[in-house]
């Protein structure tokens, strides 16, 4: 049975980049399966290296990966006289961390050279954050405001995150809020990792 016309155009593509033109020519129906083992498994070899270098993920997520790498894993925190676990997931393949607690979740993701996050609250709507001014090595990574859904007017909202990195095994998640009038408050959670 012929091969198709793009078939035939792969093979052709394939084969000039690693068969000399003068055997080509001797032989106008070469393709990927008629040459020796050794071209083949260079060929097969420069395709992979073509796929893996495109699934490396882009230098400017460095922010994003340093924070995954920091928080991933499980940790504790008190509200109210309580303890509470929050978790931190890799999610997506490692393109986003999923955060979970008795509260709320939230999604971090990289946005070009910063990071991104959705918040998504007990009231039902939806802010959204971007981190400003940090490094991949910042001991604090701010998160202000952008814009935010299914929110209901005159009411308080989540306006601002600011994490701190005390050390591998401690960290303060800084909320801010803004009520209706304009005030603003925070809150804080003192989170410490749990070992296993």
């Amino acid at each position: 049975m012929e091969p198709t016309a793009s078939r035939c155009t792969a093979k052709t593509t394939m084969t000039s980049t690693f068969y000399p033109a003068a055997a080509r020519a001797r032989s106008p129906s070469l393709t990927y399966f008629s040459l020796d083992p050794t071209m083949r498994t260079l060929a097969m070899l420069a395709m992979l290296f073509a796929v893996n270098a495109q699934a490396r993920p882009p230098a400017e997520a460095a922010l994003f990966e340093s924070l995954r790498d920091r928080l991933v894993g499980t940790w504790t925190f008190v509200e109210d006289g309580k303890s509470y676990d929050a978790t931190f997931e890799a999610v997506s393949h490692g393109r986003a961390l999923l955060e979970k607690n008795s509260g709320y979740i939230a999604v971090y993701c990289p946005d070009e050279a910063s990071v991104s996050m959705t918040l998504y609250t007990r009231d039902g709507n939806q802010p959204r954050f971007r981190a400003t001014g940090a490094d991949a090595a910042a001991q604090s990574i701010k998160f202000v405001f952008r814009d935010i859904t299914n929110w209901k007017n005159d009411t308080e909202h989540i306006n601002g995150l600011e994490i701190v990195f005390k050390d591998q095994d401690h960290i303060v998640e800084r909320w801010e809020t803004l009520q209706p009038n304009g005030k603003k408050s925070t809150f804080n959670f003192e989170l410490t990792r749990k070992r296993a």
